[in-house]
């Protein structure tokens, strides 16, 4: 409770210090460029890959075809964005959340830039829009076309933009509260921002130029043990009975990975027994990880990003998640990707005909205890998917 207070706390007074910023920019006359577009998306490393082949159709369309196209993104995405999206961007700007947030003086340098920048029209193409962020950058722009979407149904922030920030905006594109899939929302924003009908069906990265790690001889499949969010993290004792079940059964290697800061878990999966069969890749660029996953017999993962790379590639993977966020990035409708197994704690799996209630209980998040799911569950998981090869 007094950390939620501390956070509201927090972030008013960052609005106030924020308003007064883009009060002070505001005094700078700046001249508009005709045909530029600055298209803001600024959440994590999944949203990104649930994003990113709009960009191509943005780069194509009658709309925008001809105009200078500039992405504003997150900065813990940037290697694998100017990897792949240079053939629709022609400029990209990088923006560090922990320095915007209460960096006063970043913050000041980095919406001056962005108003000096002169942009004719900015697109929000988040629909969770943050109000110390995505609506920030749009109140400072100065475009004159400034677009979002109606913004996501979370009532502790609903009532805010409605009253703070969506005045912002020139237009406000509607997209359904009903809690669909977040690829879904991104196809209806552009669908709308566009004015033509969606032709990308699915998220997809082509690693084919990329080369391959060096270091794996042999067929794999990746273990992903690690998350930023506690609850969601499966117990490494869990992941290591499921690699024992692997090394025993198949001849497949362990590529265990996840970010530097995970490394403990290598440690605590590895078998010393097999050593040579596992492999630690913790703390490989976002391009590695791609090419990783691209070549991987299968992915067994947290609900990370690491499983919305597999369906970009096109990898089989097994996601063991707790719920949360339960029909907006979990589980994958088989329309967009048909090769993904999603494994949920048995207060979820003795309803999961339910699609609407579960949506609704565990839209924002789930307290259930993701260790409920026991490592067996997996194992005849992993075992019809080898009976199927």
């Amino acid at each position: 409770m007094y950390t939620s207070q501390l956070k509201r706390f927090k972030n008013a007074i960052n609005y106030i210090i924020t308003s007064a910023l883009i009060k002070l920019i505001k005094f700078n006359r700046t001249k508009k460029n005709e045909k530029t577009l600055l298209i803001i998306r600024l959440d994590s490393i999944g949203d990104y890959i649930l994003f990113r082949n709009f960009l191509e159709l943005v780069r194509k369309s009658e709309k925008y075809g001809d105009y200078k196209i500039t992405l504003c993104g997150n900065s813990t995405w940037k290697n694998l964005s100017e990897t792949f999206d240079r053939n629709f961007v022609d400029e990209f700007i990088w923006l560090d959340r922990k320095k915007f947030y209460f960096g006063f003086v970043y913050k000041l340098n980095f919406l001056k830039n962005i108003r000096q920048l002169g942009f004719n029209t900015v697109a929000v193409a988040t629909h969770s829009r943050e109000i110390l962020f995505d609506d920030t950058i749009v109140n400072a722009s100065n475009a004159k076309y400034r677009i979002g979407t109606s913004g996501s149904g979370e009532e502790f922030t609903k009532w805010k933009r409605s009253l703070l920030t969506n005045s912002f905006y020139t237009e406000l594109i509607e997209i359904s509260d009903k809690n669909s899939f977040e690829f879904k929302i991104n196809q209806e924003f552009f669908r709308q921002l566009l004015g033509t009908e969606m032709t990308v069906t699915k998220p997809a990265l082509d690693t084919s130029p990329l080369l391959n790690d060096e270091r794996i001889k042999n067929k794999y499949v990746v273990l992903f043990p690690g998350s930023n969010d506690p609850l969601r993290i499966w117990s490494a004792k869990n992941f290591k009975v499921v690699a024992d079940f692997i090394l025993k059964e198949t001849d497949f290697d362990i590529v265990i990975s996840g970010s530097a800061k995970e490394n403990k878990f290598f440690e605590m999966i590895a078998s010393k027994t097999s050593a040579e069969r596992f492999i630690n890749l913790f703390g490989n660029s976002l391009t590695e990880l791609a090419k990783l996953l691209a070549e991987a017999e299968l992915l067994i993962s947290n609900d990370t990003s690491a499983v919305h790379f597999a369906a970009a590639v096109d990898t089989p993977f097994i996601c063991i998640s707790n719920g949360s966020y339960f029909g907006r990035f979990n589980p994958y409708p088989e329309s967009v990707y048909d090769k993904g197994i999603h494994i949920y704690p048995e207060e979820i799996t003795k309803r999961i005909s339910d699609k609407d209630y579960l949506k609704q209980k565990y839209r924002y998040s789930s307290d259930i205890d993701i260790n409920k799911i026991k490592p067996q569950v997996v194992i005849e998981i992993i075992k019809t998917f080898l009976n199927s090869r």
